[in-house]
């Protein structure tokens, strides 16, 4: 059995209490400063730590994205090279499409083209005429008139007046296929 003897006055009781607490309040105080602190310096570390990896990123991003716009520069170089060349070819090659459009709207109705043979600036036809007169002479009137030039047509076209076959050869001006 324990006794417990009261032999402190109550003031020394009082003060002991306070000075007590004030004891559990500065340790618990003290043990949250030293808890701050070590997670300060924690997060400082971590800032620290990403800060330099956030520059080694960078520096090698910044290396690879400069050779990346050397190579896109390089490639928009080379398609550049490769469209002028493209537009000096096909400025130099002759439209024959205009002209196949225009002996078309020219040639009568009765009128036929069954061959049509291109070599350089010179053009041969072959066809077949219902009539000589008016529709085979008005189609070689209106191939000089549009531009075709050196018109030759054998004498065996005119022998017959209708249903003939034909043959005309014409140069055609070089301005007139490389028109846009």
């Amino acid at each position: 059995m324990k006794i417990n003897v009261n032999i402190l006055p109550d003031e020394q009781k009082e003060k002991r209490e306070i000075d007590k607490i004030v004891g559990i309040i500065g340790r618990f105080g003290a043990s949250f400063v030293f808890v701050l602190l070590v997670l300060a310096a924690v997060l400082f570390s971590a800032r620290l730590i990403l800060d330099i990896g956030s520059r080694s990123v960078q520096d090698t991003d910044s290396g690879y994205a400069d050779k990346e716009i050397k190579q896109t520069e390089k490639f928009f170089n080379e398609v550049n090279l490769s469209a002028r060349k493209i537009n000096k070819i096909s400025s130099s090659v002759p439209h024959w499409s205009k002209v196949m459009k225009k002996l078309s709207e020219i040639a009568p109705s009765d009128l036929r083209l069954t061959i049509i043979h291109v070599e350089k600036e010179h053009i041969k036809l072959n066809g077949f005429s219902k009539n000589r007169d008016p529709s085979f002479l008005d189609f070689q009137e209106r191939l000089k008139a549009e531009g075709f030039k050196n018109i030759n047509s054998p004498n065996s076209n005119l022998v017959s007046k209708k249903d003939f076959n034909f043959e005309i050869e014409m140069d055609v001006d070089s301005k007139y296929l490389n028109q846009n």
